[in-house]
């Protein structure tokens, strides 16, 4: 409770984790730009302008549309299982009635990546959710009320308020409150600013070539008029990219002297690169992913990009479906929970798993029916979904048998059965019977008659 004015007012719950609380009706506008050196930028233009702004956002939105999601029922007692007839796993494989999944879910995770922050809009038949419509974060106002509550007001044409209970906010961490999101965008005021002055540097060197690199001198007192005509007969023989290397003739006792500075002077072509690096930095991404390599190595490259979804999308995808559990999946009720597919990219690539998958049949761990979809076989039927193994591997002490295992009145260590199928199959090849066969070896190893009996069983067994 806040005293004020002789009058109690309640404190919101969200304004505890606010750096300067807002009471009662608090309004909590968009940020929606940054200051460059010479203008304001929106996010959005930023996006636009900023080649490796777009190329990183478009990474990361791409990697996460890739992924198909999809429920799971986890109070099934078997454990999880997947969920394709509820109605929480319909609105799931169609997000949106106005846009594919696939640009769907693009579109969100670009729209977090630039301002922080993105709203769906519940749509609604009989009151269950059937989808979602997606809402700007740069038009929508937050109103908040005492109790907590909010609404959310976009400020189109005309605009319109909806109740909490209608939107999916995701908004991702700022470090002033609860209530926006903060774009990534933030952190990268300086270098965003200084890949623009650099930029159109560049674009003014081209425009201007000549000039303000060159500096021409004469003894004359040439006046305005004298001035303006010497800049623009240089100009037309030196001005502009379709002039670069021309024969300039100079008149009136000109001279012109170079004032170009070298690249390495004005350190022009480091601190683009870094820039580059400093946004890979704060998006969290290998500059390998967006194929930067100039610390790539052949050792590390192949890690870089395995860190891609382990550990730079990782957080993000969790982000994302919390937020879905929490705001959406509550409303279905039962265990259910959306998960993004992520097994397929974490696995290694084709010759890592066709090794990997190949030790787990041969072990007897893995059936033929559960490798074949790691590679996009189909069934194979019956004969491959049992647990096969090789047959050369014994229990653990039957080939080097124990001293309990050796006769104690012979000394004599008892072959194992598979060691007497061998000798009665070339015996029964020579023309003797298998009773024949068994008594001839029985004479030989009188001590192995259990082994014996043992190989003449699946001899018959085969037969059969």
């Amino acid at each position: 409770m806040i005293l004020s004015n002789g009058t109690q007012r309640v404190l919101a719950p969200q304004a505890f984790a606010e750096l300067s609380p807002q009471f009662y009706n608090s309004y909590f506008t968009p940020r929606t730009g940054l200051d460059l050196e010479t203008t304001f930028a929106t996010y959005a233009e930023l996006y636009r302008r900023q080649p490796w702004v777009n190329t990183v956002v478009n990474k990361i939105s791409n990697l996460i549309a890739r992924l198909g999601l999809q429920v799971w029922d986890m109070s099934s007692p078997t454990g999880k299982m997947m969920d394709t007839t509820s109605p929480y796993a319909k609105l799931i494989a169609k997000p949106s009635p106005y846009m594919d999944s696939h640009s769907f879910w693009q579109w969100v995770a670009a729209t977090i990546e630039i301002f922080g922050e993105t709203y769906l809009i519940k749509i609604r038949e009989g009151g269950r959710v059937v989808g979602f419509a997606p809402m700007h974060p740069a038009q929508v106002k937050i109103r908040r009320i005492d109790d907590g509550t909010v609404s959310y007001q976009f400020l189109g044409q005309p605009n319109q308020e909806f109740h909490q209970d209608d939107i999916v906010p995701f908004r991702s961490f700022d470090p002033f409150g609860t209530m926006r999101g903060m774009s990534r965008l933030e952190p990268l005021r300086s270098t965003l600013m200084s890949e623009d002055s650099a930029r159109r540097a560049t674009a003014s060197w081209w425009r201007n070539m000549g000039r303000p690199s060159m500096v021409l001198q004469t003894e004359k007192k040439l006046g305005p008029d004298g001035r303006q005509r010497v800049q623009d007969a240089f100009r037309a023989v030196a001005g502009g990219s379709s002039n670069a290397g021309g024969i300039i003739v100079l008149e009136d006792d000109l001279k012109a002297t170079s004032m170009q500075l070298s690249a390495e002077e004005m350190q022009y072509i480091e601190s683009r690169k870094l820039n580059r690096e400093e946004v890979c930095a704060v998006y969290d991404l290998p500059p390998a992913a967006v194929h930067i390599h100039d610390h790539s190595t052949y050792s590390n490259v192949t890690e870089m990009m395995r860190s891609v979804y382990r550990d730079s999308m990782a957080p993000r995808i969790g982000f994302i479906e919390s937020v879905l559990d929490w705001y959406v999946g509550a409303d279905f009720g039962g265990d259910l929970k959306a998960q993004f597919a992520v097994a397929e990219v974490l696995r290694g690539d084709f010759e890592a798993r066709a090794e990997a998958m190949a030790s787990l049949v041969q072990a007897g761990i893995a059936k033929p029916s559960e490798a074949r979809p790691f590679f996009d076989l189909c069934d194979a039927g019956p004969i491959a979904d049992q647990l096969y193994a090789n047959s050369a591997i014994q229990p653990l002490g039957s080939t080097k048998p124990t001293t309990a295992q050796i006769e104690p009145s012979t000394n004599v260590v008892p072959f194992p059965a598979k060691k007497y199928v061998r000798d009665i199959g070339g015996l029964i090849g020579r023309g003797k019977s298998i009773q024949e066969a068994a008594a001839a070896l029985l004479d030989k190893h009188p001590t192995d008659r259990d082994s014996i009996r043992e190989a003449c069983e699946q001899i018959i067994e085969r037969q059969l």
